[in-house]
Parts: C-alpha cells; structure tokens; sequence
C-alpha cells in the first residue's frame, strides 16, 4: 500500500517536476533608413552608437545581409511573411496594403500563446497598409493637422515610451511578441543637438546617434525587470541611405548596397554566442521562420526565407531584391538581382556584375567580361521569385488620407495601381535607371527648389523634365499640382492631362484635373475626374 501511494505521489507531481523552460520573449526592433556603416560595430568606429554596439558585443552579428528592396512598406512586408516582394505583392510605399490572404509573424505567434504588439513610427507603416495583421496591440502614429511634407513621423521618443509602458502592462505569464519602428534616420535629417553633437556634426549619423538612444532605453527596461535574459532580441534595418553614392541622395531607385546590405544583429536567450560573427548570405525574409522557431511554433511550408539557426543554408545560397519604385514613377526599367557572398549581380534591362570583396562601393562592372556568370546569375533570380504569389481577392487600397500621409512623407508612387507590373527579368524597353542619373538628379533638384519657396524655379526644372521626359509621371503630377496653386489652370490641364498618355493614373492626377475644369467652368469634366479620383481611393 505503501508503495502504491507513493506511485500515485510522484504521478501527480510529474508535471510540474518536469515542467518544461518557458518559452522565450520576442523583440523585433527596425531601424528605418540605417546604413551597415552607420554602427560602430561594422565599422569599429567608435561614439555614435554605443548602445547598439553593446548590444553587438552581447548578440552574433550578421555581416552580409540584406534587404528585399530600398522601400520601407515592401521591407517590412518581407520582414513578417518571410516572402520576397513578387510574392507578397507589396513593390512599393502607398501603392497598395500587404494582401489579407499573407500570413504573418504576429498571426502565427498570436495563435501560438504570444502577446503581440506593435509601435511604428510612420504612415508609410499605418495599419491601413496591412501590415498590423496579428498584431493585439497596433500602436501608429495619429493623423497630424494638415501641412508640409515629412509631417507623418513620430518622435523616436515617443514611439518608445508607448512600448515600454505596454512592456510594464503586459501578462506577465504569457510570453510577448513587441515590434517596434524607429524612423529617425529617414530624411530631413534633424537630430537634437546633443545627438548632433555625439556624431561630430553629421546630421544623419545624429538621427542614427538618435534612434541608438531608444534602443537603450528599451533594453534597460528589459533588463530592469529580469526579462531581457529570456528574450529573443533582433535588432536590423529596413534599408539604408545612398547619401548621395552613385547619385542617389537618400534611397528608394537604386539596389546598391547603401541601400540595399543591412545591420542584422540577434541577441539569443541567456547571452549565447554572444560576440560571434556570421558572414552567411541572409536576407530579412529570414527573420518571420526564425521568430517562429524560437517560440516553438510549427514552421510554416513555402517561405522564402529560413530559421538563422536552424539547418545550415547551402553555402552557395542567394538572395534576391528589387526596386520598382523607377518603373512606377519616372517610366524606367524596374530593377531586381540577387547576391551571394560577395558576388552581386543587377539587372535593369542592362547587367551589372559585382566583386565586392574588393569593390564594396560598386564601381567596376564585370558584366560585360562575363557572360556566362550573367547568364547564371540569370537563373537564380529566376528561381528566386519563382514560388506561388499572394492572392488579391479584391483591389485592397487604403483610403484617401492614408495615402496623403505617405504621399506627405515625400513617396511619390503613392496611389499608382492601375498598371500591370512586369515579372522581374522581363524586358520593357525603358531605359535603366543608372543610366538616368542626370534625370534623378535634375527630379531632386527641382523638389528642393519648392520646398525651399523657389516656385518658379521648381516649375521650370519640371518643365525641362517632361521635355526630356514626357513619361515621367511624378515630373508631370507634381507640376501639374504647382501650376493649379499659381492659377494657371489652362496649362495646367495640359500638362495633367497629357500624363494620361503614360497609361498610369493617380488620384493626385485627377483631383487637380478636377480643379482646373472646375475653374474653367467644364463641371462636368470636373465631376468625372473627382468621381475617378475616388474610385482610386478606394
């Protein structure tokens, strides 16, 4: 009898005896616009961000990955389905929302027990843009009073405060997934002065010095409440910052790697490989499986990207990206390639072959002494995006003021939908983007005239634009909208209404449109553009 109750004793007690770890924490941190170079830890230049290079010393760091594109909604969108952009749809800011059919990270740990929040800097990431599905919490920030542009960002400060007291609120026997976006780094570089100061006068590197400061703040919180050592910490960006390499100012056309080689760094539950470096191919498809995998969720079938820690990828893995923001704005050949160690290859009608061992600024093109390496370069793409995309079960557009909002952040594709955009690798006859360097540079030029109140000065670079040009849209929209604020109604529609011709369309387009007819007294004209102009909000 003895015996028996004893058994019966240690049955009862088994579970709790046996009761397994508890499964770790989750912290996604993305920051907006931030160069490889920009963090001591990849360039051991010490000062400007030292929190992130303590944490760097904690975490193993990722040397060679990369984005999915220069765009910060396509990026994010890959970041949390673990898809390239042909397959989740998304190619480009305030074009369209991530489908409703994706299945993201904050899905998948929600049903796996997780709390899940969100704290996003931006509108170009509003939830209107789907990328909140999953997500408990969904912390973006509000709608501002009408202005300039750059009006829709939220203070780093701000945006942290909102997670860490979410961080003290939450169930603390449930484990979390919290993202947060910080957007500092993005242009018009303002720092405070005292992160001014700590990047020695370097306006960007102060928005960087920024945006350090908050990750701090969010690890000490961490770390205050014992939390940190059981947390899964991922820290990278979205994309960097041309800062004017290969004549780009700041990002969204080029697929160099300014903009397109990311910091990745992962801090692992009790500090292991702690200091270690990777020099593995990844790409930010990657993070969704292995936030999965860390939680001991079920993996997810047919995803691009794959668990940092799980199998070892082959050693001859690739990884691809693109921009079709050039295609979509300024008639321009799209961009796509991928990359592989060192070896990087471009296509955008024209090739581009890259040793970046020992050309990390892209300069000697060895595409045309290589044929067969294009070629299979070629292929790989091709295998790359080859998987089934998302399906759209109707047109999912945000309204009418979100897409002011991203317009207003200085996104010119916002509300462009209405063509259909090439598979990468096919040809469209369109000239190359780094062949229009000149086109871009005299495009930017133009925009700061206007934000600086040179009006007619802005106006005639458009014009000389669309001379070259007439097929840059966002030239013919943007002077269109200048002439309608002067009065000049009559050459305004001619300029609005020849944009037509390019087969592309905007609300933007017809609201103005609308405006001129209605000065002019053809109201009915008027009111078929404004009622275009919403079926496109729509």
């Amino acid at each position: 009898m003895r015996r028996a109750a004893l058994l019966l004793i240690a049955l009862a007690c088994a579970p709790s005896c046996s009761k397994a770890p508890p499964r770790p924490n989750l912290l996604l941190v993305t920051l907006d616009t931030t160069r490889v170079e920009a963090l001591g830890c990849y360039t051991k230049r010490p000062g400007v961000t030292p929190r992130l290079d303590e944490l760097a010393r904690e975490s193993l760091v990722f040397d060679r990955a990369r984005s999915v594109a220069p765009l910060t909604l396509p990026a994010h969108s890959s970041i949390m389905t673990g898809l390239y952009p042909p397959r989740h749809l998304v190619r480009d800011n305030g074009l369209a929302p991530l489908p409703a059919s994706a299945r993201t990270a904050a899905e998948e740990l929600a049903d796996a027990g997780y709390q899940t929040a969100a704290f996003v800097s931006a509108a170009v990431l509003d939830h209107s843009w789907g990328i909140a599905q999953g997500f408990e919490r969904f912390d973006d920030p509000p709608q501002a009073v009408a202005g300039g542009v750059h009006l829709e960002e939220r203070d780093g400060r701000e945006t942290t405060q909102h997670a860490l007291d979410w961080l003290a609120q939450r169930r603390k026997d449930e484990p979390f997934f919290a993202w947060v976006h910080l957007f500092e780094p993005h242009a018009p570089y303002a720092p405070p002065p005292e992160f001014l100061a700590q990047a020695h006068g370097d306006a960007y590197l102060g928005e960087v010095a920024a945006a350090d400061h908050e990750v701090g703040r969010i690890l000490d919180a961490l770390r205050a409440s014992g939390a940190l050592e059981n947390t899964l910490v991922i820290v990278t960006a979205d994309h960097g910052e041309s800062l004017g390499q290969h004549g780009e100012p700041t990002h969204s056309i080029f697929c160099y790697e300014a903009t397109i080689h990311v910091p990745l760094l992962v801090r692992l539950p009790g500090g292991k490989r702690a200091g270690e470096r990777s020099g593995a191919t990844v790409s930010l498809v990657d993070l969704m499986p292995t936030l999965l995998a860390a939680a001991g969720a079920s993996p997810l079938t047919g995803l691009d990207g794959r668990d940092l820690f799980g199998a070892e990828a082959p050693a001859d893995r690739s990884v691809y990206f693109e921009s079709y923001c050039g295609w979509l704005n300024y008639a321009w050949s799209p961009i796509c390639g991928a990359a592989r160690g060192d070896e990087k290859y471009i296509w955008s009608g024209t090739e581009e072959l890259y040793d970046l061992a020992g050309d990390r600024a892209e300069k000697t093109n060895l595409a045309g002494s290589r044929p067969a390496d294009c070629a299979a370069w070629r292929a790989r793409v091709a295998a790359l995006v080859a998987g089934k995309p998302l399906v759209r079960e109707h047109v999912e557009q945000a309204d009418a003021a979100q897409r002011a909002r991203v317009e207003q952040l200085g996104y010119a594709g916002a509300g462009e939908a209405t063509l259909a955009i090439p598979a990468p690798l096919v040809s469209t006859g369109l000239p190359a983007p780094s062949e229009r360097k000149p086109e871009l540079a005299a495009y930017y030029a133009a925009l700061e005239a206007e934000v600086a109140g040179k009006h007619d000065e802005a106006i005639a670079g458009l014009r000389a634009l669309l001379a070259q040009n007439p097929r840059n849209y966002s030239a013919g929209d943007i002077l269109g909208a200048l002439l309608v604020a002067q009065g000049k109604h009559e050459e305004a529609l001619k300029v609005l209404e020849s944009l037509q011709l390019t087969g592309r369309e905007r609300a933007s387009t017809h609201l103005s449109l609308a405006q001129c007819c209605e000065a002019l007294g053809r109201l009915d004209q008027a009111r078929k553009h404004r009622e275009r102009a919403a079926e496109l909000q729509r």
